[in-house]
């Protein structure tokens, strides 16, 4: 079922390339600090460590076309990363915690501008999309034991957002954005026993997140 939604985005960008050739194009950036919806807690010398899948740090680039009516077509490539770690060497002795998680994806969605008619702040946007996702292993280390690392099956994620668009040059905008991701992960492998030993959180995880993101946008003519 996944692989079909994957193919239906590749058909529904390759369809669309007649009418992207005549409209105006942007190349775009964007980068997100996400917090996580679901935290969990490994164990640092007595001390909670947080982590979540959901969270971290993320980086997409990508293409935008400009659709017309204060539409725009946008889609991207891009990598999150979600990494919580302490560690500490006294007299030889090494105690580390840590949790380490990242996904790439293909994004492809849809934004709405409202005019604002302002100097700088020119428009308020709301879009939603989707996202079709590679999970990379969950590794865990609790007090330098190894946790065992699970691998996960690709996930087809859903967003919405909210957001302003900021002229800083002619034709560069700054689009500061709020961004709500739902999206989840089935594990299909674990390094340290059969799936089913894993906690539940971890058979079926919760990349569920809130994004706060800015996308730098430069119009490259049609």
């Amino acid at each position: 079922m996944k692989f079909r939604l994957f193919i239906l985005i590749i058909v529904v960008i390759t369809s669309s390339a007649r009418a992207i050739h005549a409209q105006e194009l942007s190349l775009i950036g964007r980068t997100n600090l996400s917090i996580g919806l679901d935290y969990r807690v490994l164990d640092y010398f007595g001390e909670d460590l947080l982590y979540s899948p959901g969270g971290g740090m993320g980086l997409e680039l990508g293409l935008q076309v400009d659709m017309g009516e204060g539409f725009v077509l946008q889609s991207t490539l891009g990598y999150q990363l979600n990494l919580a770690f302490q560690i500490e060497s006294f007299d030889g002795v090494t105690n580390k915690s840590s949790s380490s998680f990242n996904r790439k994806f293909v994004s492809l969605g849809a934004l709405k501008g409202f005019n604002l008619n302002g100097t700088t702040i020119k428009s308020l946007q709301f879009g939603s999309g989707i996202n079709f996702n590679w999970p990379g292993a969950l590794s865990r280390i609790e007090n330098d034991v190894e946790l065992g690392k699970s691998t996960y099956s690709t996930g087809i994620g859903l967003y919405f957002e909210a957001g302003l668009r900021l002229q800083i040059l002619d034709n560069t905008y700054l689009d500061p954005a709020i961004r709500y991701r739902k999206l989840s992960f089935t594990a299909k492998s674990f390094t340290q026993g059969a799936v089913s030993e894993l906690p539940d959180y971890l058979q079926k995880l919760n990349a569920n997140g809130i994004e706060l993101g800015v996308t730098f946008v430069r119009k490259i003519g049609r």
